[in-house]
C-alpha cells in the first residue's frame, strides 16, 4: 500500500528495451537505505517490482501493458521520477 506521498526524485540511468516491454535502471538515494529485491515501489504512482538492486540504482521490468497505460513509456533517460516506497504495516498514514 502507498499513501501517495513522494519520498525523493530518482533519475531514470538506463532505458533497455526487452523482447516483452523495458527495463529501466533509476538511481536514488533515500528510497535505496532499506530497498530489498522483490520490493513494490511506486514510480509516478505505478506500483512496479524491484528487480535488481545495485550501488545506488535499482532496476525494473515494465511489460507493455504498464508502458501504455501510464506515463512510463515516455520517459527518457535523465528524467526524473517521483519514488515512493510501499508502506509497512506498522506505519502511519501520513498527508
Amino acid at each position: 500500500m502507498f499513501t501517495g506521498i513522494v519520498e525523493e526524485l530518482g533519475q531514470v540511468q538506463e532505458i533497455e528495451p526487452k523482447s516483452s516491454g523495458m527495463g529501466f535502471s533509476i538511481s536514488a538515494k533515500l528510497v535505496m537505505d532499506d530497498l530489498n529485491l522483490g520490493d513494490s515501489i511506486s514510480i509516478n504512482g505505478v506500483c512496479l517490482t524491484v528487480a535488481q538492486i545495485t550501488d545506488k540504482k535499482f532496476n525494473l521490468d515494465l511489460v507493455p501493458e504498464t508502458l501504455d497505460k501510464s506515463n512510463l513509456g515516455e520517459l527518457n533517460e535523465g528524467d526524473y521520477v517521483n519514488l515512493e516506497r510501499a508502506m509497512k504495516a506498522s506505519d502511519r498514514f501520513g498527508g
